[in-house]
């Protein structure tokens, strides 16, 4: 679990994914961002090791309480209410083919706390788990992981199994041969499925049976991937893995440069807060967002460093790197020792994972799944609450 090797693997697949060539829609990308990449990812993985050396005493098993079966029954009460609130589960809506948008989904304010309280407990479910392998503990899991099916949220549904990945291989067996082999069919197939239901979706918004090519259009694919053996559904996987690094290049070739204190701050403000706060911050004080050029189409989110370069052209870029140096070193400080250490440190590090598709430190449905780690922590320090063992205490 090393938030700068997460950092530097996920730029390393994005550009070579990149270099396949397959939208028509995509710039080339510049020397200059591509030696930018290159500089971060070499400082990054050279970070990386000095985490190994400080982090691996720290990094234990959670001891086992009791079982988390009440806390599981009141997520799935809350998931009840966004339902109620949708007038039907979305999983089941889109099946049937009634209207559904996935924008609206959830009672407001409500539907943040149940989808980061949610997936963050899911990934302690499984820390748990690997902690004593009981079974019920493992079902429990799947329940609780089973949210994101039932809401069709993809993002939310890898964000979960790739943190429980790196719990699995933190406290799990090594990789075996047999596992080396299997792992990329795996990988392949749930690629596979990911193109599976995202043609799914736009062809129920096309009012259509399924069809694979219609997305094709959609994402400018080049003659060249037309007439390969690959599978339409496999489009999909490259272009989430490869647009946000296309709008970046997009935002350096066209945005109006901007350097000044009084952007520094506004960039502060959109890029290194909880956009729920920012947001509000923007809307009282009436302050405006310099906004991004992206590529044509629906593909709007562009890598971390995109609206950094907004703000303040590549000195934004390069604070935006700089502050993410900081945030593991100084997230550890806050919650070491803690019993949901390795929770907080999985998710970290599946942030980190996610930094070249979006900036996930500011995106709220990700990033404040912190914020549980270091709060159950803090209660359970003073015998406030215990949220492994269910029950209150008085000091």
């Amino acid at each position: 679990m090393n938030p700068y090797f997460a950092y530097s693997i996920s730029f390393i697949v994005a550009i070579t994914i990149y270099a396949l060539g397959w939208s028509d829609a995509y710039p080339p990308l510049s020397l200059a961002l591509l030696g930018f990449l290159g500089c971060t990812i070499i400082g990054f993985t050279i970070v990386g090791f000095r985490w190994q050396r400080i982090t691996k005493s720290t990094l234990e098993r959670l001891p086992v309480d009791n079982n988390p079966l009440v806390v599981t029954i009141f997520i799935y009460a809350l998931w009840a209410a966004d339902f109620f609130y949708e007038g039907g589960i979305p999983l089941l809506k889109i099946l049937l083919a009634q209207p559904y948008n996935y924008r609206l989904f959830g009672i407001p304010s409500l539907h943040v706390f149940t989808v980061t309280f949610s997936s963050f407990y899911t990934i302690y479910l499984f820390h748990l788990y690997l902690s004593g392998r009981k079974k019920l503990i493992l079902i429990l899991y799947f329940i609780n992981l089973s949210a994101a099916v039932l809401i069709y949220s993809r993002a939310m549904f890898m964000f979960n199994v790739c943190a429980s990945i790196l719990l699995f291989f933190q406290f799990g067996k090594k990789l075996s041969p047999r596992m080396m082999i299997s792992a990329p069919f795996l990988a392949l197939f749930l690629f596979y499925l990911f193109g599976v239901f995202g043609n799914l979706r736009v062809s129920r918004e096309s009012k259509s049976n399924y069809d694979n090519s219609i997305f094709l259009n959609t994402g400018q694919a080049t003659q060249n991937f037309r007439e390969s053996i690959v599978p339409n559904e496999f489009f999909w996987s490259y272009i989430y893995a490869t647009s946000s690094l296309a709008n970046l290049q997009q935002n350096i070739n066209h945005a109006d440069r901007h350097v000044s204190w009084a952007w520094f701050g506004k960039m502060v403000n959109n890029e290194m807060l909880f956009n729920f706060i920012s947001k509000r911050i923007n809307t009282v004080f009436n302050i405006p967002h310099p906004g991004e050029h992206t590529i044509e189409g629906s593909f709007n989110v562009s890598t971390i460093y995109s609206k950094a370069f907004s703000h303040l052209s590549w000195i934004g870029m390069a604070i935006m790197s700089t502050y993410l140096l900081l945030i593991p070193f100084l997230y550890y400080k806050l919650l070491s020792p803690s019993p949901f250490l390795c929770t907080g440190l999985a998710i970290l590090t599946t942030m980190f994972l996610f930094t070249a598709y979006d900036n996930t430190i500011s995106f709220t449905g990700l990033s404040f799944q912190l914020i549980y780690p270091i709060l159950f922590s803090w209660l359970e320090d003073r015998k406030i609450f215990s949220l492994r063992k269910l029950r209150s205490k008085n000091r």
